[in-house]
């Protein structure tokens, strides 16, 4: 074996072999002058440092350490060496704060994909309670109708979605919520608002807002419309349930979600929502879920708890 390679074989052995003890007396013999005051604040032995550090520098092929009248002081290299050491427990200290501080929930990062329908006072109340308790956890929201969602969290680009509710997918843990029934939404002036439910076939004679396919919820106004054997076609189809609620209001024509989604409106007065008199209306759900085998943070495993307790309040509203 020729130098270069007995170079390249020895020397990454020997710095992995360095142990942390070593370092630490070499670190006490700089701080305190010599080898018999660093073993007194140890509390060992003066010729286990010695040993330990003679051994250091046997592995090494190193001076470590030198006498210089009656002190021992380190080399260039030594110097090296605990700063190295120093570096290493700084970042494990650091390390252990953070840690803490995210076992504390003090800081960390949730993020949600949330159906567009559900960003509301729904959210905002557990977010609300969230952010009050834990004020230094970012929280970061991304929506999108339900196959956007479902991605998001099949992707790990959130931690927890929250959407209209789905097919079963084994790669998903879903915690599903109790169906609300789907209404049809409209302006306190329309004659809907005056009933208790709606007959589907009442809804052939009105203009219609449709969301776009990508919708949770236009599936089931679909499946319900295609049940009922009713042939109908929207007057407008919009992309956010904030416009469809604008147009309802407006007079406009009927939308169609839960009163959930509808209940900024409904609480300003500006909208009603009446509950369709299908099966299938009373069958709309939604659902919240992770990935299976993502393992949530406290922080996120906190909020969904907080999400969870939101809906369980507004079943009971």
């Amino acid at each position: 074996m020729n130098a270069s390679s007995e170079s390249e074989a020895t020397v990454p052995r020997s710095i992995d072999d360095i142990s942390e003890r070593s370092l630490r007396y070499l670190a006490e013999i700089a701080a305190n002058g010599g080898v018999r005051m660093a073993a007194e604040a140890l509390g060992v032995n003066a010729s286990v440092i010695s040993r330990q550090v003679a051994a250091l520098e046997r592995r090494l092929r190193f001076p470590l350490i030198e006498r210089r009248g009656r002190h021992v002081v380190v080399t260039e290299i030594g110097q090296v060496l605990i700063d190295h050491y120093r570096d290493g427990q700084r970042r494990q200290r650091d390390l252990a704060a953070r840690l803490e501080e995210y076992r504390h929930l003090r800081r960390g990062r949730v993020a949600l994909g949330v159906g567009e329908g559900f960003i509301g006072n729904l959210i905002a109340r557990a977010l609300q309670r969230f952010s009050m308790t834990y004020p230094d956890i970012l929280v970061e929201i991304r929506s999108g109708p339900t196959p956007a969602v479902l991605s998001m969290v099949r992707d790990d680009v959130v931690d927890i979605g929250l959407c209209a509710r789905s097919a079963d997918d084994p790669a998903m843990r879903i915690h599903p919520f109790p169906p609300r029934p789907l209404c049809a939404v409209v302006a306190p002036t329309h004659r809907f608002a005056r009933m208790s439910t709606v007959p589907p076939a009442e809804l052939a004679h009105e203009r219609l807002i449709f969301m776009t396919e990508s919708f949770g919820v236009q599936h089931f106004v679909q499946a319900l419309l295609d049940d009922a054997r009713l042939t109908v076609l929207p007057a407008y189809r919009v992309d956010l349930f904030n416009t469809a609620q604008t147009l309802a209001a407006a007079g406009l024509g009927v939308a169609f979600m839960s009163s959930i989604t509808a209940r900024r409106g409904i609480e300003l007065g500006e909208l009603v929502a009446v509950p369709i008199d299908h099966a299938i209306a009373a069958g709309f759900g939604s659902q919240m879920m992770t990935r299976v085998g993502r393992r949530l943070s406290p922080a996120a495993d906190h909020l969904w708890k907080q999400i969870v307790q939101s809906f369980m309040e507004a079943k009971k509203a």
